[in-house]
């Protein structure tokens, strides 16, 4: 009992606790934190031993991080934010959606940004809550859904070329919608080759318009799709091996969860007999965001749900239901959890996960930072590591895990709407080692374009069908947005590895393997097309 009082009560220290060292080298500040020292009390032995084992395990899986152009990224106000490379020079850049203050997008050139929103058309000026990226023509050029908090009808921006200017085109293809919009996903639901859309809102049920060759129809009344909840998140994933991509959606304000199975284009909600409708013990319960992992390495695609009240992870029961728990993989917590994402930081093939925390008025509610220890007889177990730089410079909505400068490990971008708040990123100072120890896979069709979200990547020990690790190809997540940038998976410490994607197809599960690649050699992003 003395232990868990211990560790209860450095999770609920001050965040301020402490002081900082500072240094500035070439645009990037340097934060070293320095802990005051504690008085040890005259405990057992035995307690101390305990405590020493958990401190300094502690240390070995931190992560290091250095803040980028701290000063660009530090204005205040923002909550989606989403990457994808849409001036086609093979570098990812950001879109950062606010409140109070113009959108920004921030072009990246070999790990430089800058702001050019205003001069492509992207800075409006609304209260800005998603951002989808998706080449919804299939020109080649990533476009944007930009989603607006109520009244302002929503945009579609149509990339011009290489990024040089965008349109709004929504108006002409009854994408103008207005509503409090949340999550925003661009999704091939019927399995036709283009992207579909589906918007969530929470003040009226939401919609899923189908792409029939660039124009689109309004199909929410016949796919079932409608759910009339108060909607936050949602993620696309097939959840049940059969082909086709699954929607579960996250909802507030006492609502339970919905999980719509795809029936061929028909949905049904499954959430209650899947065990993640999640009943609320009142109003001030609810569900924000959604993420997806294989956290257990059995080769399912698993759930964590961030919540107002206790947050879930759900394990995948070989696709016939889901099972919580929470509890025994050491992510309960209760509070005002709004988004999670998934990343494997040190590149070890088990994803960590980001829990961002949101309070109004308060600049930093506590977020976490969970290292995936691996699993043991009672499966998985996490450790929040959360380091001291992000804990000062933390999320309270956007959360993304990103390879921005192509070295191997993973960065990580946040978004603060707080008005003591910024929009912060950090570079990954993981050992270089280390981080050529992973493969940055970007799925594309037989035509090179980015029209597979959900498709799911895995990584084997060459010629053995041992699992190192696993991703997805985004279908929305990291509070309301929606990336178009390779899938980051580990491989340890093999020195050949299979790379296998299984895409959603018309005659169902389609999976395309690349065998005996070098992880030292490979091309960083790897490109694999998926043949018609």
């Amino acid at each position: 009992m003395l232990l868990a009082s211990f560790r209860w009560k450095r999770f609920g220290q001050s965040r301020r606790e402490g002081r900082d060292r500072q240094d500035r080298r070439d645009g990037i500040l340097r934060v070293h934190r320095v802990l005051p020292i504690q008085p040890v009390l005259p405990i057992l032995p035995c307690l101390c031993a305990l405590l020493v084992i958990s401190l300094s395990g502690a240390t070995a899986s931190s992560p290091t991080f250095e803040l980028v152009q701290p000063e660009l990224f530090s204005a205040s106000g923002a909550m989606p934010n989403a990457w994808a490379d849409f001036d086609n020079d093979g570098h990812v850049d950001e879109f950062v959606g606010f409140r109070g203050r113009p959108n920004r997008l921030y072009r990246q050139d070999h790990g430089r940004f800058e702001d050019v929103a205003a001069a492509v058309g992207l800075a409006d000026n609304i209260e800005t809550r998603a951002a989808a990226w998706g080449d919804y023509d299939g020109d080649g050029n990533i476009d944007l859904y930009v989603g607006f908090a109520g009244g302002a009808p929503n945009k579609l921006y149509r990339n011009d070329g290489d990024g040089r200017h965008f349109t709004n085109v929504a108006p002409g293809l009854g994408l103008d919608v207005t509503g409090v919009t949340r999550q925003v996903s661009w999704i091939d639901y019927d399995n036709d080759g283009d992207l579909d859309l589906f918007i969530a809102f929470r003040d009226k049920p939401n919609r899923l318009f189908r792409n029939d060759g660039g124009r689109f129809t309004d199909v929410t009344a016949e796919s079932g799709i409608g759910d009339p909840r108060k909607s936050v998140g949602a993620v696309w994933f097939d959840i049940n091996g059969d082909g086709d991509l699954d929607l579960f959606v996250a909802n507030q304000n006492g609502d339970t969860n919905g999980l719509f199975r795809n029936d061929g284009g028909r949905f049904i909600d499954v959430a209650r007999e899947w065990g993640v409708d999640a009943p609320r013990r009142s109003a001030e319960f609810g569900g924000v965001g959604p993420a997806v992992a294989d956290f257990d390495g059995d080769g399912y695609f698993d759930l964590f749900v961030a919540n107002y009240g206790p947050s879930a992870l759900y394990r995948n029961e070989r696709g016939r239901r889901f099972t919580d728990v929470t509890k025994a993989a050491g992510l309960f917590f209760e509070q005002h959890a709004t988004t999670p994402s998934w990343g494997d930081y040190d590149n070890d093939g088990r994803p960590d996960l980001y829990v961002a925390g949101f309070l109004v008025n308060v600049t930093h509610y506590p977020d976490h930072l969970f290292h995936n220890e691996g699993t043991n007889a009672g499966g998985a177990r996490f450790r929040d590591v959360l380091p001291a730089l992000v804990n000062d410079h933390d999320a309270s909505h956007g959360v993304q895990w990103v390879d921005f400068d192509q070295d191997g490990a993973l960065d990580l971008a946040l978004a603060n709407n707080d008005p003591g708040g910024g929009h912060y990123l950090f570079r990954n100072l993981l050992p270089a080692a280390r981080a050529r120890q992973s493969l940055a896979i970007d799925v594309v069709d037989s035509k090179g374009r980015h029209t597979k979200p959900g498709a799911e990547v895995r990584v084997y020990a060459a010629g053995t069908r041992r699992l190192i690790s696993s991703g997805l190809v985004d279908t929305g997540g990291g509070y309301c947005s929606q990336n178009v940038m390779p899938v980051h998976v580990a491989t340890g410490a093999a020195d050949r590895v299979d790379v296998e994607v299984t895409t959603m197809a018309k005659g169902g599960r389609k999976v395309t393997k690349i065998s005996g690649v070098d992880p030292k050699t490979a091309l960083r992003p790897l490109v694999l097309r998926i043949s018609d």
